[in-house]
């Protein structure tokens, strides 16, 4: 009988501690598979301008949002304490000047984000790439990268070189710039297979690895004004042929800010509708990826 009462009791603490593990993260939402769903709707409130960036624990999640009626884009964030998700809140660094596109490094040290805030009390707005350090559990004031590196939507690798978009004579370009003794300096652009002419290629995300990058793109072919598109990198270190991620993803609205949360199994990324100010944050299972994965291997084979 002790025996039973025993087991009776630690399937039944298992159990609770599996609905726990279950039901708070991703703000407590059922997970997705093969078909887009919306995330957060009634916090994104039709306004993403990114997808949501997380925590190593994933116990705080930060997005940005367009601005609506020209607003100042802000980045928000809620964090999960006491068993219970937060209201959204407007980051402690954020709010005055217009922020966008949120990244946390994977080791959950850096904030990377893009802003038009001046370098100086009387400096010019310019768009640029900031970055914010967790120091106590609260983020620093943010500094500039680098003046020569970034424009626009920063996305890391583990070693944290950094992608992000461009501007060169108004032609975007997805470009990468490597850590080297603690700076980022020299800028590299992508080959044609990412950055093809005559399209607006933006809006990268790059796998933790560097194995491959999706990110948005109105070339020819496509199934609206913007669709995500992946490449693959091959053996040799160089990008493959981009390939579109078909209709499970892309429709005849623009779809951007493409995202992986950092355990890989889902990927996130906005859908504009066309209407002023109504941008939704879509996500779904990564098995897309792979998909996409093997079916490049077998052209290739």
């Amino acid at each position: 009988m002790k025996t039973f009462t025993f087991i009776l009791t630690y399937l039944l603490f298992t159990t609770i501690n599996y609905a726990q593990e279950v039901d708070w993260k991703y703000y407590g939402q059922t997970t997705p598979d093969t078909i887009p769903e919306l995330f957060m709707p009634d916090q994104i409130n039709h306004l993403a301008h990114s997808s949501p960036t997380f925590s190593p624990n994933g116990k705080e999640i930060y997005w940005s949002i367009v601005g609506a009626n020209k607003q100042t884009r802000k980045i928000y964030c809620v964090s999960f304490e006491n068993n219970k998700w937060s209201e959204p809140k407007i980051a402690s660094f954020s709010g005055k000047h217009h922020d966008d596109q949120p990244f946390i490094s994977y080791d959950g040290e850096k904030l990377f984000f893009a802003s038009k805030r001046p370098k100086t009390t009387k400096g010019e707005e310019i768009n640029d790439i900031w970055i914010s350090k967790k120091v106590n559990d609260e983020w620093s004031e943010p500094k500039p990268i680098d003046n020569l590196v970034g424009f626009w939507t920063p996305t890391l690798t583990k070693d944290e070189t950094v992608y992000f978009l461009e501007l060169f004579d108004q032609n975007r370009m997805i470009c990468f710039s490597k850590l080297k003794d603690g700076k980022y300096s020299s800028v590299e652009c992508l080959n044609e297979n990412i950055n093809a002419e005559g399209s607006i290629n933006w809006c990268p995300f790059i796998a933790p690895d560097e194995s491959y990058i999706i990110f948005s793109s109105n070339r020819m072919g496509g199934y609206g004004n913007g669709d995500l598109y992946i490449s693959f990198r091959n053996e040799n270190g160089n990008w493959g042929k981009a390939i579109n991620m078909g209709s499970a993803i892309n429709t005849d609205k623009q779809e951007r800010f493409p995202g992986v949360s950092p355990d890989g199994k889902y990927l996130f990324f906005t859908r504009w509708n066309s209407s002023p100010y109504y941008h939704d944050l879509y996500w779904i299972s990564s098995k897309i990826i792979q998909d996409l994965r093997n079916q490049v291997l077998k052209m290739d084979y």
